[in-house]
């Protein structure tokens, strides 16, 4: 509103010498060297806040701890019959009981044909016992010493 008019002379161009020339050329390509540096810059911080944040929320859901182990109850056919989740007071009935002693007695009185499933069954049976339990297998193994009857007899139980 009270502003003074430009005073204009005359439209003279701007005087274009050779240092001029190469002096905007010279320009231009810093200038783009100089945005694309700031954009470079831009993306990285950009993308150390976003790996920041991620790394954090993988600290966030580490530290929650909220793994559920779950016990799966199949039949013989492998079908599952009962899901829940694992609580510490768990209890078996009998019958599982007696399921997991047959087998355990199975693997170590039997003795098959082939060394190598002879001692798979070991290795299973050991897979029930403590380290004390351990001790007694290793006695009752040195005692009746199953991988030399492997070719002589056969016991299925």
């Amino acid at each position: 509103m009270f502003r003074r008019p430009t005073v204009r002379y005359g439209a003279t161009p701007d005087s274009e010498t050779p240092y001029q020339r190469a002096g905007q050329v010279w320009d231009d390509r810093i200038g783009s060297a100089r945005v694309q540096a700031k954009n470079w810059r831009l993306a990285f911080f950009g993308m150390l806040a976003l790996s920041g944040g991620l790394s954090a929320g993988l600290v966030w859901q580490s530290a929650r701890g909220t793994i559920t182990p779950w016990v799966v109850q199949v039949d013989r056919l492998g079908q599952a019959q009962a899901v829940a989740p694992a609580v510490a007071d768990y209890r078996p009935s009998d019958p599982q009981i007696a399921w997991h002693l047959a087998r355990f007695i199975g693997e170590v009185r039997s003795i098959p044909a082939d060394p190598v499933v002879l001692r798979q069954n070991w290795l299973e049976a050991y897979d029930y016992v403590t380290d004390k339990g351990a001790l007694v297998l290793n006695d009752y193994a040195r005692t009746n010493d199953p991988f030399s009857k492997v070719d002589k007899t056969q016991v299925s139980v």
